[in-house]
């Protein structure tokens, strides 16, 4: 699947989330697929868009309480930070 199509599958997923009753399994997933189109945008160039839809990801990650996706949220901001994505916008 080409990255803009993904772009779009994470969109829905991210609809289909919302409407879900919330808690931490909820949140988790939002928080992955926040955090997966955040990689996304970035590999397409969208700094800004990737910057925005990571600060949700990351923020659903830590409400989540699901330790797997809470260190995903951090192992990806490392990586973020350390290319300057907040540089590139």
């Amino acid at each position: 699947m080409a990255p803009a199509e993904a772009v779009g599958k994470f969109k829905e997923a991210v609809s289909l989330l919302e409407a879900a009753r919330p808690g931490s399994e909820r949140d988790g997933l939002m928080a992955l697929a926040y955090l997966r189109l955040a990689q996304l945008h970035k590999r397409l160039g969208n700094h800004s868009e990737a910057e925005r839809v990571f600060m949700l990801g990351y923020s659903y990650a830590r409400t989540s309480r699901e330790e797997r996706v809470r260190r995903f949220a951090e192992k990806l901001r490392e990586e973020l930070e350390g290319k300057g994505m907040e540089n590139e916008s």
